[in-house]
This record gives C-alpha cells, sequence and structure tokens, in this order.
C-alpha cells in the first residue's frame, strides 16, 4: 500500500462524502478524512476501511476559518507523506425564504461552498504531482432559480466558475472537474409529499444514491482525457430545468 494513490475528502464522514471514502478506498486509495463536527462517525469509518484492508486517517478542521483550508491539505500531507486526488465534498444547505436571507446566512453558504474548496485547491495543487485530480462536488441547484435556495445555489455557482478556471490554470498538470449531484441524498425534513413533487421533474422517476455520486468520483478519478466538466448525476432533471 506504500505506493498507493493518496486521497483527501472533505466532508468525508457522513452521506455523499462518507460513500466517496468508501469507493476511493475499495479502489485502491490510501484517504485522508476530513470531518469538522462528526468526529465519532469520522473515527467509525477510518476504522471500517481499515478493517476492509485499506488505510485511513482522520482529519479535523472547520473550513469556515480563512486559514483552515491550507492547514486541511498540509496536515494531509503529511498523514501519508503524499497527496494524489482532493475531492471538494464538504458542504452546508442553507435556505430561507428569499426576504429572510441575511448576510450572515450568505457569507456562511460562501464560506464552505465556494471559498473553501477554492483555497483547499489552492494548496493543493502545490503538493499534487503531475496527474493529480481535485474533484468539486457541486450540485444541482447551482442551475435552478428557487428563491429559498438563493444563497445556497449562488455558491454552488461559484463553484462551477472555480472548477471551469481552476482546470484551465492547472492545466495540463492537475485536472479539475465536479459533479452536479441532483437528488441522492434527501433533506431529513422531507416528508413524501415533498419527495413526490421533486421527482416529477426526473426523467428517470427516482432519486439516486450517494453511491451514484461515488461511482462517478471514481470515473473521473481516472479519466485522463476529463478536465473543466461539471458532470451532472441527476436522473435527467437538468434536461427539463
Amino acid at each position: 500500500m506504500s505506493g498507493a494513490r493518496v486521497a483527501l475528502v472533505t466532508g468525508g464522514a457522513r452521506r455523499v462524502g462518507a460513500a466517496i471514502v468508501r469507493a476511493l478506498a475499495e479502489h485502491g486509495c490510501r484517504v485522508v478524512i476530513h470531518a469538522a463536527q462528526s468526529m465519532d462517525e469520522a473515527e467509525r469509518l477510518a476504522d471500517a476501511v481499515r478493517a476492509n484492508g485499506a488505510d485511513a486517517r482522520v482529519v479535523r478542521a472547520d473550513l469556515r476559518g480563512r486559514e483552515a483550508p491550507a492547514e486541511l491539505v498540509r496536515e494531509a500531507v503529511e498523514q501519508f507523506g503524499r497527496l494524489d486526488i482532493v475531492v471538494n465534498s464538504a458542504a452546508n444547505f442553507l435556505h430561507a425564504p428569499l426576504e429572510a436571507i441575511t448576510p450572515q446566512l450568505w457569507d456562511e453558504a460562501f464560506a464552505l461552498n465556494a471559498r473553501a474548496p477554492f483555497f483547499v485547491a489552492q494548496e493543493a495543487a502545490r503538493h499534487l504531482p503531475d496527474g493529480g485530480v481535485i474533484i468539486n462536488i457541486v450540485d444541482h441547484l447551482a442551475f435552478e432559480s428557487l428563491p429559498a435556495m438563493a444563497a445556497h445555489a449562488a455558491s454552488k455557482a461559484a463553484l462551477v466558475h472555480v472548477t471551469r478556471t481552476l482546470a484551465r490554470a492547472l492545466a495540463p498538470r492537475i485536472r479539475v472537474n465536479a459533479i452536479a449531484p441532483g437528488l441522492v441524498a434527501a433533506p431529513e425534513s422531507w416528508g413524501s409529499g415533498e419527495l413526490m413533487r421533486f421527482l416529477r421533474d426526473v426523467p428517470l422517476g427516482r432519486a439516486g444514491s450517494e453511491s451514484d455520486v461515488a461511482s462517478a468520483v471514481r470515473w473521473l478519478m481516472d479519466a485522463s482525457y476529463v478536465t473543466g466538466i461539471v458532470l451532472p448525476v441527476d436522473g435527467g432533471r437538468g434536461v427539463k430545468v
């Protein structure tokens, strides 16, 4: 395992991030699992990865802090002595009626969803080898106009732009892509009615799964002639918007 690629997954303790960690470990990577609050879950996931014969370490950081993204990358490099892949999955999902969106909510959305991935990538570029990979998890909402999700959607749209800009700036040495999931992990507050209303606009007629996003990460990780794209994993919802 000493020569295996090393992947850093931000927000890797739960939900989509955890699915990505498991997929990368199964693909032969050593994984650095970042968490902010979900440390117990991160440690349990790392134990499970190790029990399956791969290697994983856990690093804690609040990526809303201005220096935290770069510090996280440097600590990740220290864990295994190298870094080959970065997946920016950490995010918040802040929403409010349009008239109730505050400057604080707006800034919190952008701090974690747009600013942190940029500065993680900026520092990672100093450590990634030729052929290094950065994958940003954006959101189908970056391409929709839902007033209650204005701050979240705008922050994810900014990350789309960051992805494309980084892809151009870091080529040909490092590839940078993004994945835009649709409904793969329904909000815990949703009832069956809300779910059914959403699925009416999904051509495949069903929700996806976290493993669908993880599979897309694995594909982009090895797609050596692909950079600067945003890959929808949304059941076709984007073709109806």
